[in-house]
């Protein structure tokens, strides 16, 4: 097996095990694309990955990150408490609202689906392709499941200050591919930063895993080494490696020794033809060659991975806060009150003080008679004297209000104060519950601006992938039939973008009452009111609307014989006679 061989068979499922089927069908090139050479030795190249990998380990950003992440990590699953408590199995009373609001947030931030617009020259042919594209945008969407990467996308973004997406093609379903990449499993520049999903760094590693005959079939070159470093007898054991990418070259390392390397993939290069220059003095043609530039839609090569970051100063290629670090402090707070109220509670049960004439050893024989409503015999003393209940006085009512406090500011922090029903019950009145809803949802809108142009960024690598790779034509549905669309056509400059507002969170009921206000002053068509009323059949609903407004007796005649077909046919199925079904229904009624 060649080196293109093990660069081609990046997705072929050799061994995998459950779990990590996405990681090793996630593929870089395809079939079309020729062994690329790459004029770097083996030793530059491990000089490098040392180098790189050095200067990420053992910067302070990541040893801070780690720390945060691990943190955030730790109070979103609930343990806000510590080894100790975890160890014993007593831990204190916690009331996670980080996880409730995060979780609330979420389903509002990435709820709507992207729209992708795609915009070109005014040329039939080129109108034409863009009307394609877009469309076929949107079946990969489908097809990959992207809304629902960028939700988990969105959640590590919240959890661990950054979210990423990889691209790439998969070889088996000879597609598309992309994958959800945890920044755990990233090697990063320090230097670098994130600016618009856009990462500025010169190289980007990604801890990769595989058994160890799915390397070895993949970099059959290197068979011998991937044995000896993990053993004859370990074919299927897990072996982690490192993916190294930069704009220009990609190559996979195993500890100190280089497995393949090839130039970016993701890219038509340009190419030299052989064309016909002139005629020597027998005749006989000259060949000479001919540089043909390469379609490409990106003006140059990128690293194929999309980063979402929002709380950017432009100091590191991560966040440097975001919303559960701002939260934590209240989060201690909200436990800190609700223990406080939790240990008063069980104070509330009292507690008994004895005396004479009991011994130390009676005492809590004493104590749980009286639990259980016994009687206790005091001999020769005064009762009062020998016993006494002692009961902790109630706490004040500012506790309580500073625990709701605490947990509306966290809501605050989030925008999700008026999309949980704790967060509005204050409000009394319906206008008042959907005026401080619409409050969030502004709010909310400063997140889904960075997630539209998440949306943005990936849809612009979908069309580079589809040019490179894109060699055959593939059928594109649409509503007039099906066509179809391959890369030697995409031969005009496209401009991709996601349609804006279309991320934009939309309250359903005032979507309704937005379009009843638009039919009524006639700006809307009967259609897309169907649509925004929520109507199972819009279509349907027209049809009558549009028979009511021209012919309401024909409405109500079809209605009712659509009524007396349907007596006709139960009547038959339960043995009536048609005449006697077909009789108006109050004579059918008997009267004794």
């Amino acid at each position: 097996m060649s080196l293109l061989d093990g660069f081609l068979s990046l997705n072929r499922k050799v061994n995998t095990v459950s779990g990590e089927k996405q990681e090793q069908e996630e593929g870089v090139q395809g079939e079309k694309i020729s062994p690329l050479s790459l004029e770097m030795s083996d030793e530059q190249l491990i000089v490098l990955k040392n180098k790189w990998t050095k200067a990420w380990d053992e910067s302070e950003a990541k040893k801070e990150l780690d720390l945060k992440q691990k943190e955030n990590e730790k109070y979103w699953l609930g343990e806000h408490y510590s080894k100790a408590q975890k160890k014993t199995g007593i831990r204190d009373q916690v009331d996670n609202l980080i996880f409730e609001a995060l979780e609330t947030f979420l389903p509002v931030a990435t709820r709507q689906i992207a729209q992708p617009v795609v915009m070109t020259s005014k040329n039939p042919e080129a109108e034409k392709l863009a009307r394609k594209v877009s469309d076929r945008i949107v079946e990969i969407a489908d097809i990959v499941r992207l809304r629902l990467k960028i939700k988990k996308s969105v959640r590590h973004w919240a959890l661990y200050y950054l979210g990423c997406i990889k691209l790439g093609w998969n070889m088996e379903l000879d597609e598309i591919a992309v994958q959800t990449v945890r920044p755990q499993q990233l090697i990063l520049d320090p230097e670098a930063i994130t600016d618009e999903c856009e990462y500025d760094g010169e190289y980007i590693g990604h801890y990769r895993k595989d058994t160890v005959q799915g390397l070895m079939d993949r970099f059959s070159a290197k068979a011998s080494f991937i044995k000896e470093e993990v053993g004859k007898e370990n074919l299927g054991t897990k072996v982690k490696y490192i993916e190294w990418w930069t704009a220009d070259y990609l190559f996979w390392t195993l500890n100190n020794e280089v497995l393949g390397k090839a130039k970016n993939p993701h890219w038509n290069y340009d190419r030299d033809v052989p064309v016909q220059v002139g005629f020597d003095e027998l005749g006989m043609p000259i060949t000479g060659t001919q540089k043909i530039p390469g379609v490409n839609h990106f003006s140059k090569r990128h690293i194929p991975f999309a980063f979402l970051s929002v709380f950017n100063l432009g100091k590191n290629p991560f966040d440097d806060t975001n919303l559960i670090e701002q939260a934590l402090p209240q989060q201690d707070m909200i436990n800190k009150r609700v223990r406080q109220i939790d240990k008063n509670a069980d104070n509330t049960n009292g507690g008994v003080v004895v005396t004479d004439p009991f011994t130390k050893e009676q005492v809590r024989q004493v104590a749980n008679a009286l639990r259980h409503g016994d009687a206790v015999y005091v001999p020769g003393g005064d009762v009062n004297r020998a016993y006494k209940r002692d009961v902790a006085p109630p706490l004040p009512n500012f506790v309580y209000q500073h625990l709701q406090d605490s947990r509306q500011e966290l809501r605050g922090i989030f925008g999700t104060t008026g999309l949980s029903a704790q967060g509005i019950k204050s409000e009394e009145t319906v206008r008042g519950k959907i005026l401080v809803k619409g409050q969030d949802t502004d709010r909310a809108a400063l997140i889904v601006d960075h997630i539209e142009q998440f949306y943005d960024y990936i849809f612009n690598w979908i069309v580079q992938l589809m040019i490179v790779y894109y060699d055959s034509p593939r059928q594109v549905s649409r509503s007039q039939g099906t066509e179809t669309i391959f890369s030697e056509e995409m031969i005009y400059p496209l401009m991709v973008s996601v349609k804006e507002g279309s991320l934009i969170p939309k309250d359903r009921l005032t979507l309704r009452n937005e379009a009843i206000d638009l039919w009524i002053a006639q700006a809307i068509d009967p259609l897309t009111l169907a649509e925004r009323l929520e109507e199972p059949d819009p279509q349907e609903f027209v049809r009558r609307l549009i028979m009511w407004r021209t012919n309401p007796v024909a409405l109500l005649q079809g209605q009712s014989q659509g009524f007396q077909q349907l007596q006709t046919t139960e009547a038959g199925e339960m043995g009536v006679a048609p005449e006697q079904a077909n009789q108006p229904l109050l004579q059918q009624v008997p009267i004794s």
